[in-house]
């Protein structure tokens, strides 16, 4: 099975090549994103993330990188139902309002905002797909120097004030990129599950709780505020356990290696 991921995210690349390593016969190959439809390889499986490194936590998407793509997928599914492939779509939680809880597949998305409308349109066109999945995920966790933990991290060091968001829930590119290939490998064996699935790291957090969290982790000043974390309930992510098996994992227990893993990338730069 061959999965071409048509993206500039290196990090997330990254992350897919090594989880393939576990597998026999998965190709993972990686194309800059304005590679013209008709000169891609041949593929079983095309992998979109056009948030890129917008969907990293502390990090807003670019609405102009979202128009690029939303002029690009048309052309994109038509060469995926002529090859006969599936299209994965990574999109984001963001098409939701902060006041809608506990989200399911089921739930209409209410945001109004110009990047929900983007992420909404992107959906809608993927699902023109004969075989499609689109995975709404909250805000990424990697170890990228320029990604967005790397930013909240110097926040920490500089005990900035955090902001005053909630996360329905965090997961790191590793946690990503086993949940996209564990999916593409059973509808490359035949399952039937086209359609949008919702998954999430096992729990809601608020940045308040995330920055004290990284503090203690850091060894730096603990931040005075109440770090009691957030009411908010996360997403529902039961539709992805039924039909394939994915369980979430905890944020929590993943930061301590991507911590280690930023480290050593950013020691190595110097």
């Amino acid at each position: 099975m061959r999965v071409l991921f048509l993206s500039d995210y290196q990090a997330l690349f990254q992350a897919l090549e090594e989880e393939a390593q576990r597998y026999s016969g998965l190709d993972i190959q990686c194309t800059d994103s304005q590679t013209q439809p008709l000169a891609l390889p041949d593929f079983d499986f095309l992998l979109l993330a056009p948030l890129g490194t917008g969907g990293e936590v502390s990090c807003l998407p670019d609405a102009n990188n979202l128009q690029f793509w939303l002029e690009a997928l048309p052309q994109l599914v038509e060469l995926c139902t002529s090859r006969n492939a599936g299209l994965l779509l990574v999109s984001s939680d963001l098409v939701f309002m902060p006041e809608q809880q506990a989200v399911s597949e089921l739930d209409q998305p209410e945001n109004s905002s110009k990047l929900a409308q983007q992420l909404l349109a992107l959906e809608s066109q993927a699902a023109r797909c004969h075989q499609h999945i689109i995975l709404r995920i909250p805000p990424l966790l990697s170890s990228a120097p320029d990604g967005g933990l790397a930013h909240l991290i110097s926040c920490c060091k500089e005990h900035q004030a955090p902001e005053d968001i909630d996360y329905r829930g965090l997961q790191s590119l590793h946690d990503l990129a086993r949940v996209l290939l564990g999916m593409a490998l059973q509808l490359d064996s035949g399952a039937q599950a086209t359609g949008v699935y919702h998954y999430a790291g096992s729990e809601p957090v608020s940045q308040t709780e995330l920055m004290h969290t990284l503090a203690r982790q850091l060894g730096t000043a603990p931040y005075p505020a109440d770090h009691s974390g957030t009411n908010r309930h996360g997403m529902n992510t039961q539709h992805l356990l039924e039909t394939f098996g994915v369980h979430p994992r905890a944020w929590r227990a993943s930061l301590p290696a991507l911590l280690e893993e930023l480290n050593e990338l950013t020691t190595n730069q110097h």
